[in-house]
């Protein structure tokens, strides 16, 4: 046991550091404006750019143990060569405190529901295979592939195998968190109880409070971490001209992982119109000048391209599953019924029309026109999942009120309009949300969280600091921590208790067949594409598939029945 869990924990440290090294090293190298003591967005930089490294690599190269274990070395002599001014002794707290408590959540045996069904098939699938065209047709969740399985694929490594496969949602929370804590323990130090100071203190306690199991992240809540994180800074930006140079490049990235994560929340792209707006209104049109010289939003387009184009070379699609994106006379394409048919389904899971447990008499098409869905989606989803989460929101809202609460302040705050806005757009993609896919892991928990934690912030900082206002945010501090822990220990008392998960003699996730029958599929499509000879143009194993040979790639075209 010890030295299994020795590796784990070497490797898991290793993996941060060399996270945060290529980091620095795009930070150096792109000269973009981010202090490499903000330790945090170094992180989310290193993030941003092993994604798109990914995303590029993957088009000619599969990600196997002899690849990866180079490219970690590369990030650790680059926080080896950088050491003296990113290991600082602030740094170093920060990393091995936040990432330390974290690890609790790192020890996993019942994974996340779509995990088996196409989480780790497609990341497997990155480790043993460059790309293949037309890989959407082996599976439905091939075809909406989110970048954390990107980034994931790069921590498959010997003896440790595909069970690092949870490190992309460990390091979005992990950086989060140092971001948040190092952004209220600044406003403490300035005592400034402002709006911003009690949006960072309500996201940290939200994200650990409510996001603390790693396994149910998925692709989903990393996004809704991170769009905090983005509402934040942007919200910020008035009043703060200042520091354009430094906020931009994190709006940019924070939002190109955001969207890579979850194609549909381009949908977020709406915050910029206040954005422009404010700048002109502000007579600051020369910061959009500002925003075109940046070398990150460079970046961050192509890093979009080739979203688009694994999209496009996994199922004939821009956007999977918007028909409108869809190519027609693709070969290796997805049907239009089928895409339309798709389309249909997500809605009608969304909508509480499918599920364990979940029945309903009318057809999905039927059911999700006009308002068919709505009573069965009260009774199977707002009851209790929805009005639980609105509960612990309220909860959390009187407990902060009870503790900050002291005598009203005169306050001038600048930014009431520009929260106004701002709330009328969030109001929007609540609206959006409801009518298309009422469902709180596709952007509800965030929507609903920015509702109530927006105007709390602007009532809580229009109270005084009392003169032990640093020491109940430390005290609230601690007892975040500590559900955060107690939550997770709990849970591995349960997986121990209920699945039989043998963490005394490894912290291994559960895997069985399912896991790889794609990779099966896999292996067998290519002996046939490798023992198909160099002359022939087309070769089948007489069942499902045309292989072809195109584009130094191997093309899967279904057979029509």
């Amino acid at each position: 046991m010890v030295s299994n869990y020795l590796i784990f924990l070497l490797s898991y440290f290793l993996i941060i550091l060399s996270v945060v090294g290529h980091g620095v090293l795009a930070i150096k190298l792109t000269k973009t404006n981010i202090s490499l003591e903000e330790i945090g967005f170094v992180g989310l930089v290193g993030i941003f750019f092993l994604i798109l490294y990914s995303y590029f690599t993957h088009f000619f190269i599969s990600h196997d143990y002899i690849h990866n274990i180079v490219f970690i070395i590369i990030g650790l002599l680059s926080i080896y060569h950088f050491r003296s001014k990113i290991l600082i002794k602030k740094n170093l707290i920060f990393l091995f405190s936040i990432f330390s408590i974290i690890f609790l959540a790192f020890i996993i045996f019942k994974t996340h529901d779509d995990f088996g069904y196409y989480h780790f098939p497609y990341s497997y699938y990155l480790n043993k295979f460059p790309m293949t065209i037309g890989i959407g047709q082996l599976n439905h969740g091939f075809r909406t592939p989110s970048s954390i399985f990107y980034l994931n694929s790069l921590f498959y490594l010997p003896y440790l195998e595909y069970y690092l496969y949870h490190m992309g949602a460990i390091l979005v929370l992990g950086f989060s968190n140092i971001i948040l804590i190092s952004n209220i323990k600044n406003y403490l130090d300035r005592k400034e109880n402002n709006q911003f100071f009690f949006l960072n203190l309500l996201a940290f306690i939200f994200i650990n409070v409510f996001f603390y199991r790693i396994a149910e992240h998925g692709t989903d809540r990393s996004a809704q971490i991170l769009i905090f994180l983005f509402f934040i800074y942007i919200l910020s930006l008035r009043g703060n001209y200042k520091n354009f140079d430094n906020i931009l490049p994190k709006l940019i990235i924070l939002l190109s992982i955001i969207i890579s994560l979850k194609s549909f929340y381009v949908l977020y792209f709406i915050f910029i119109i206040p954005f422009i707006y404010y700048i002109i209104k502000d007579d600051e049109v020369y910061l959009i000048y500002k925003i075109f010289k940046n070398p990150i939003l460079y970046f961050s387009v192509l890093m979009s391209i080739c979203v688009i184009l694994v999209y496009f070379f996994n199922t004939g699609c821009l956007l999977y599953p918007v028909q409108q994106t869809c190519i027609s006379g693709i070969e290796w394409g997805i049907p239009n019924s089928e895409v339309s048919a798709l389309n249909t389904h997500y809605q009608w899971w969304s909508k509480a029309g499918g599920g364990p447990g979940y029945s309903h008499e009318l057809e999905k098409k039927l059911y999700i026109q006009d308002f068919n869905w709505l009573s069965n989606w009260i009774d199977r989803y707002f009851f209790n999942k929805v009005s639980d989460f609105l509960l612990g929101l309220s909860f959390i809202s009187i407990i902060l009120i009870t503790i900050f609460k002291s005598k009203k302040k005169i306050l001038k705050n600048k930014n009431f309009s520009i929260n106004l806005f701002y709330y009328c757009l969030i109001i929007l993609l609540l609206t959006e949300w409801f009518f298309n896919h009422p469902a709180l892991r596709y952007g509800g928990y965030i929507i609903f969280t920015l509702i109530f934690f927006i105007p709390l912030s602007y009532l809580l900082s229009k109270y005084e600091t009392s003169k032990n206002f640093r020491f109940k945010v430390i005290i609230l501090f601690f007892l975040v921590t500590s559900i955060f822990v107690g939550r997770n220990v709990d849970r591995i008392v349960y997986e121990q208790v209920f699945y039989k998960a043998n963490f005394k003699q490894n912290m291994l996730f559960f895997t069985d067949k399912k896991h790889f029958r794609v990779d099966n599929k896999l292996n067998n499509l290519s002996k046939i594409y490798n023992n198909c000879n160099s002359d022939i143009i087309e070769c089948s194993n007489n069942q499902d598939f045309i292989i072809k040979k195109g584009y130094g790639k191997m093309i899967l075209i279904k057979i029509k029945n």
